[in-house]
């Protein structure tokens, strides 16, 4: 289990009850088969079939309640699976966990908590009886409370004293402002959560698990082998049995577009001369429901075989350059990311000269080469039943999946154009840090 406080990294964002059944889901076999479910109490469940004798899952909560900032939302994700929770006591749901899923994890962002699991066919009804009380259920007692409170600080410690931690966070506060999810700051908070007498940090979370019991803010979503008629019903039966209650959501704000240039940097404990490492970011402000989202996306993938052919193959200044293009539901972040034995400053001079040059022309074979690749990662993924289940909550949580975009539609002058209004110029709207080897 682990916690995740940048948004970036964790699959969240604003639902629309009916994104997922609007978009409907693509099949990701010829005999894959979909439906969902909604219960009386407002939980909904989504199913995606097919022959892969596995089956992946991801149970998501999500409220306005869940905040980074009083780390109760964090302290609950790590008593799922191994607190007392229903009828159970903690011995038994730990056994029950080890029993039945070969594969599991939790993360917490800020207004998300979300488990996922993957098992075999044979536990399905174990399962999802399983999720549903440690999710809905969970009776927060005090001896598993005393453990995991210690767990959770160690791995506060590690966000607020480890230095690659740090640099991380000074980086996304510059990227998206400290008082932004994305980029505050909230480690000391939290460790004063952890800090707090067991017997008391126990009843608040009691007091906090009964605040965010919000079936009607739940989704189920399952991929993989089974029978959905028998899934429907071991749904209801576990998960219905809670009466109605649904609660806001939180709304994160739109991160600010990058209007300023900001340039940070500092010594890596990773890294040894004469190896540094630079990263470049702005947001560009295209999220991933922005109509301009595909040819931003096709941009990133030109970009990044720019910096390939220019600093490795032309000059050998880097093995691996890579450019990503990063959209949620707030933002669009560029993100450029260069180790190499050159200094930082010639590198970062040379992306922004292959930069100025890829705004005058774009070439048509290898946007096309592009869109065979992408093709290539969807069928690929097409066959991993957590990547349906992944793209799956994408859609519901942040509107969009970047897996979703149609990039059929986009044209060498459209991608000029976006590189001419999102890429910035040396020394312009971006924050670079430089990471030098000790």
């Amino acid at each position: 289990m682990r916690m995740v406080t940048n948004r970036r990294h964790v699959l969240q964002g604003l639902l629309a009850g009916s994104a997922l059944v609007a978009q409907g889901i693509s099949p990701a076999r010829a005999s894959t088969q979909s439906s969902s479910v909604t219960l009386d109490n407002g939980f909904r469940a989504h199913f995606v079939l097919n022959d892969s004798r596995y089956i992946a899952a991801a149970l998501i909560l999500r409220s306005s309640e869940i905040r980074a900032s009083d780390g109760l939302g964090h302290m609950l994700e790590h008593t799922s699976f191994v607190g007392a929770a229903g009828p159970y006591a903690a011995s038994e749901i730990k056994r029950m966990h080890q029993d039945y899923l070969q594969e599991s994890n939790a993360t917490t962002g800020p207004g998300v908590i979300q488990w996922q699991a993957m098992f075999l066919p044979k536990y399905l009804e174990q399962v999802l009886g399983l999720l549903a009380l440690t999710s809905l259920d969970q009776k927060c007692d005090e001896e598993t409370v005393r453990q995991e409170a210690r767990v959770v600080l160690q791995e506060l410690y590690l966000d607020r004293y480890d230095t690659r931690s740090g640099h991380q966070k000074l980086f996304d506060a510059a990227l998206f402002g400290s008082l932004h999810p994305y980029g505050a700051d909230t480690s000391e908070s939290e460790i004063a959560t952890a800090k707090m007498p067991p017997h008391k940090l126990a009843a608040e979370l009691r007091e906090y698990a009964q605040k965010i019991r919000l079936p009607a803010n739940m989704q189920l979503f399952l991929a993989g082998d089974f029978d959905a008629e028998r899934a429907a019903g071991i749904v209801s039966s576990n998960f219905g049995s809670y009466p109605f209650a649904q609660g806001p959501m939180l709304a994160v704000p739109q991160a600010p577009v990058t209007v300023a240039h900001r340039a940070f940097s500092a010594a890596s404990p990773e890294l040894r001369r004469p190896l540094s490492r630079i990263k470049i970011a702005w947001n560009t402000g295209v999220g991933v429901t922005h109509p301009e989202a595909k040819v931003v996306l096709a941009l990133s993938e030109y970009l990044n075989a720019m910096l390939f052919s220019r600093l490795r193959e032309r000059h050998g200044d880097a093995y691996a350059p890579v450019a990503s293009y990063q959209p949620d539901e707030c933002s669009g972040i560029f993100e450029i990311n260069i180790p190499s034995t050159q200094a930082s400053h010639r590198i970062e001079r040379k992306v922004f000269e292959g930069i100025a040059g890829l705004k005058t022309s774009i070439d048509a074979s290898e946007l096309e080469r592009f869109r065979d690749r992408v093709e290539l990662k969807r069928r690929k993924m097409a066959e991993s039943n957590e990547a349906i289940v992944e793209r799956l909550v994408q859609r519901a949580v942040e509107g969009g999946s970047i897996h979703d975009l149609d990039l059929e539609a986009v044209t060498p002058n459209g991608v000029l154009a976006a590189a001419r209004r999102y890429l910035p110029s040396y020394e312009g709207a971006y924050v670079r840090l430089s990471l030098i080897g000790r």
